[in-house]
């Protein structure tokens, strides 16, 4: 030790003090051979019992997870994930802290006096723990911390080591879009990671040989080691210049998403000459070293490497930008719109839409309406909304019952296909009563929901209630269930123990409460080392305590659906509306879409976070014993093929799942959504249109409680126009920009043979077609409707316009729309009306036949289905009652026989009347309003003329 340093000379005179009272002090060596031999024992004793602290969690997490995988039989899922994790965790930790301590250990041989004296020396001396120990053993924490950072990309790692081609070049770079998609990020990964080792080493390395805070003036050889690490960090710049040039594929500097003009003219040639330059100058930076005036060197290098950086980097493309192409934007930009536009199409999967001209200029008339009676009679009223509030009032039968969401398929009944709403009964333990809220009735008595309800879409009851094909407990109906039992659902949050000694509740029954048991195996055997770890696990003592629960009890966790699906594929992207499905064996499944999504996709348009999406996998989850099977729709999508060949165990062909099943498979909504976005502007292929957006469509609204908002896409059964199928489609309209009527409207196909088949039907430009705004706007001035409404909403009652559909008919379009009443002090929206409208008309009936009737007269009724819709509510139909006029057919206008008008003439009369006594001049007038629609109708309906004299009795 240096003789002028007070630490070393107070511990000099503290071994002189204890030397001369007696005591022997042993030699430096000794102390420091003494103290290896001890500490590391004591710190090991004392990180043992620390490290299991620690991990505990995760050890008790690992297990558990992989008695819940092991019970659905994706262990190799499991596996694959946890090992691709660990090993790039051990491999960067480890290649991390060695490529430390070969640097450290060599800056330690190079500059042996770099860290002697100093604070650090004498604590290492104190504890008899050699310096370099201290630092590799820091080391270690910074390579736990690089190791996990790089854990969390196995993901990326896989899909690298496993890409499949896209079959498509881009047109700057030559590179298949998979190297986009796979590789760059991969590249980018490790050139970060990288920087991030080489930098932290440089600065261990300097700080061992003393660079910077102890002297500036330094040995060759540690120049020349440093040197090196800084050419290394040199070389990753330069890498990461190129790097910079194929992320030029998402610029958003020119006129489009993606490489522009200055791009590719200017900024990429600006990248090529900076990796170059970059290049130098590490080569540079080491030879230098050898040189006289060697720093000298080395500033001069490094200033012309930031003055290229910062004019060939960032000063000319904006010269170029500015001066060169915001002048001459089109004709410059010209190929690179093209390349947007057609690397946008490809990415939303627009390229493949068919587009088909419309006509929709013909009348609409009885007779082209029953040339599609299927599409008529499957004309949804109900609107998913209000329908869930009427199924909870009268469907849901017990406190504890909830129905979370209606969904829309079509079903095969008594030999007819019928497009249905239906909804799973799922049990909710929380609505227990509060004294019913035990431990044992959440966990192991009410253990899943029951059955399902369902009602076709357009019938209505006399009550405007939905007539069920599907009620009550146990089901009834015209679609059997043999297994209707949900143990899994988009309710059950919570885990249940099945198969113990305690009964399951099944459902309710004339006083008495059915019980059931359990009998799949799908769950997780509670033995009693399961039952602790899982105690432990969701800090629950009573696992463990309860006496119920048998080693043949077996644990159902995990139960949601989107959670349970997402645990085990968590790289996929899904659909957040799981859909109930009743299948041929009468069990019942949730379907769930998966979507394979992407932010990489070069030249292509951003909608939100992602750039390229499809739907290639079809998720099916039996709602009883909780299986999952994942069904690849498209097997050449090359995320999908990628992951294919990661988790070769997870996915099944499109050909494995059952036939019933493959019956209700459904295009996303999610996804028609956003393809439908994408095509209101990438539906122009021309370059000089799409550049001054002369064509934009835009979204068109609707109104819905009182307030507008935009239409959501539609199911609908009907007959495309020139087909002779009846198809279960997905449907959207579209309006201009800035305009309110139709342009076109967009569908896809849902049945298999033609499912995801896309078609676009457009107007023509020079003829208007009613827009669903218009139809609303026409709806409110019709003076019958707006007095009807205005009439329930002064008399307490809520009134919810349903949603506005376009139909199209036989070159024609059809505007149906249902109004629900419901009590301002209730909670059941009850059907009570029926708006339909044309080209030329709007009408308003009690449901969908009289309204039929009202729109196209009597002939409509030669169709039973029409008539049977029309005879829904009990009102006699037109022609049926005394009042009809020499047994002759209602005019077009007429809603009802002369009796019933008269009867309605009289309640307004009556009510107007009391409106007058009140000094209600709002009311009176809105009554009197619906009196002289009425007589109208009357009048139409006697072939009476109001406006001629009475004749008189001679």
């Amino acid at each position: 030790m240096r003789q002028n340093d007070p630490f070393a000379d107070l511990i000099r005179s503290i071994e002189e003090n204890l030397q001369g009272e007696g005591d022997w002090i042993p030699p430096e060596s000794e102390r420091r051979a003494a103290g290896s031999q001890g500490n590391p024992r004591r710190i090991l004793w004392f990180l043992l019992p620390l490290l299991l602290l620690i991990f505990f969690n995760r050890i008790v997490g690992f297990y558990t997870d992989w008695y819940w995988y092991e019970s659905l039989g994706f262990e190799r899922v499991f596996v694959t994930r946890f090992l691709a994790s660990f090993g790039l965790f051990l491999a960067g930790a480890l290649f991390f802290w060695i490529f430390l301590a070969l640097n450290v250990l060599l800056a330690r041989r190079l500059a042996p006096a770099g860290l002697a004296n100093t604070a650090l020396d004498q604590i290492a001396n104190a504890l008899g723990i050699r310096i370099t120990s201290i630092i590799l053993g820091g080391g270690v924490l910074l390579a736990l911390i690089l190791g996990g950072s790089l854990s969390s990309h196995w993901e990326e790692l896989l899909l690298y080591l496993n890409q499949a081609p896209f079959q498509v070049t881009d047109p700057v770079f030559n590179r298949d879009v998979g190297f986009f998609i796979f590789t760059l990020p991969i590249w980018q990964l490790a050139r970060n990671w990288l920087m991030s080792v080489i930098v932290i080493t440089l600065l261990a390395t300097a700080f061992v040989a003393g660079v910077g805070w102890r002297t500036w003036r330094v040995r060759t050889p540690v120049l020349a080691h440093l040197s090196v690490l800084g050419a290394l960090i040199l070389l990753l710049i330069a890498w990461q210049y190129r790097l910079d040039a194929y992320q030029l594929v998402y610029s958003t500097r020119g006129a489009v998403f993606g490489a522009g003009y200055t791009d590719v003219k200017a900024q990429l040639p600006a990248y090529n000459i900076l990796s170059i330059v970059t290049l130098v100058t590490a080569v540079l930076l080491v030879v230098t070293v050898y040189l006289r005036q060697a720093w000298r060197a080395i500033v001069a290098v490094l200033v012309i490497w930031v003055a290229v950086a910062i004019l060939a980097g960032n000063f000319y493309p904006g010269l170029v930008q500015r001066f060169q192409v915001s002048p001459n934007e089109l004709n410059l930009e010209r190929p690179y719109i093209e390349n947007n536009i057609q690397f946008t199409r490809l990415a939303y999967d627009l390229d493949r839409i068919e587009v088909r001209s419309y006509d929709a200029s013909n009348q609409l008339t009885a007779e082209s309406l029953l040339a599609e009676p299927q599409t008529v009679r499957n004309i949804r009223l109900w609107d998913y909304r209000p329908l869930l509030q009427t199924y909870n009032q009268i469907q849901a039968l017990r406190q504890y019952y909830e129905f979370n969401d209606i969904d829309i398929d079509r079903y095969t009944i008594e030999g007819e296909r019928r497009q249905v709403m239906l909804a799973a009964r799922e049990l909710v333990p929380e609505r227990l009563n509060q004294n019913a809220q035990t431990w044992v009735n959440r966990k192991l008595v009410y253990t899943h929901g029951y059955g399902v309800a369902a009602s076709p879409v357009a019938q209505v009851t006399r009550d405007g209630l939905p007539e069920f094909l599907l009620k009550d407990l146990p089901p009834q109906g015209a679609i059997p269930i043999t297994q209707p039992q949900i143990y899994f659902g988009e309710l059950t949050n919570d885990y249940v123990i099945v198969r113990t000694t305690e009964p399951e509740f099944d459902f309710p029954r004339e006083g008495e409460n059915v019980t059931t048991r359990f009998t799949a195996d799908t769950g997780i055997a509670m033995t009693f080392w399961k039952r602790l770890l899982f105690a432990v696990r969701f800090a629950d003592i009573n696992i463990l305590l309860n006496q119920d629960i048998q080693p043949d009890s077996q644990l159902l966790w995990r139960r949601n659906i989107l959670e349970r699906i997402q645990e085990v594929a968590p790289f996929l992207r899904y659909d957040q509306d799981p859909y109930i499905v009743i299948g041929e064996d009468g069990r019942l499944y949730w379907m769930l879409d998966a979507y394979t999504v992407s932010d990489r996709f070069p030249y292509s348009e951003p909608f939100g976070s992602i750039n390229y999406i499809r739907n290639p996998v079809k998720v099916v989850t039996n709602a009883y014993d909780g299986t999952m099977a994942f069904y690849v729709m498209d097997e050449n999508e090359p995320i999908t093929a990628a992951y294919r060949q990661i988790f070769p165990d997870l996915f099944r062909p499109l050909s494995a799942i059952p036939a019933g099943l493959q019956a209700h498979i459904r295009y996303p909504v999610g996804l028609f959504s956003v393809q439908a976005e994408m095509y209101r502007t990438y539906h122009m292929t021309d370059v000089n249109q799409f550049y001054n957006k002369e064509d934009v469509w835009a979204w068109p609204e609707e109104i819905f409680a009182d307030q507008p908002q935009r239409i959501e896409p539609y199911y609908v059964l009907m007959q495309l126009p020139g087909s002779n199928d009846l198809d279960f489609v997905l449907i959207l309209p579209f309006t201009p920009a800035n305009r309110e009527n139709m342009i076109a409207w967009m569908a896809v196909q849902n049945d298999p043979g033609k499912y995801g088949q896309q078609l676009v039907y457009e107007f023509g430009k020079d003829t208007l077609f009613y827009g669903p705004k218009q139809i609303e706007a026409r709806i409110d001035q019709d003076p019958v409707i707006s007095a009807q409404l205005s009439l329930w909403n002064q008399q307490g009652s809520d009134v919810i316009r349903g949603n506005l559909l376009v139909i199209p008919i036989n070159n024609s379009l059809l505007y149906v729309e249902p109004l629900y009443l419901q009590a301002a002090n209730g909670k059941i929206p009850e059907l009570k009306r029926v708006i339909l409208a044309t080209a030329d008309r709007v009408v308003m009936a009690e449901n969908l036949g009289l309204a039929l009737v009202e729109l196209f007269g009597r002939d409509v009724l030669a169709d039973s289905a029409v008539a049977e819709l029309a005879a829904s509510t009990g009102s006699p139909l037109p022609g049926e009652s005394s009042g009809a006029v020499d047994g002759g057919s209602p005019a077009a206008g007429s809603t009802g026989s002369v009796a019933e008008l008269i009867r309605q003439a009289n309640e307004h009369f009556q009510r107007a009347q009391d409106y007058l006594r009140d000094g209600n001049w709002a009311g009176y007038g809105a009554e009197m309003d619906a009196l002289q629609a009425v007589l109208e109708q009357l009048a139409a309906l006697t072939g009476v003329n109001p406006a001629e004299p009475a004749a008189t009795t001679p």
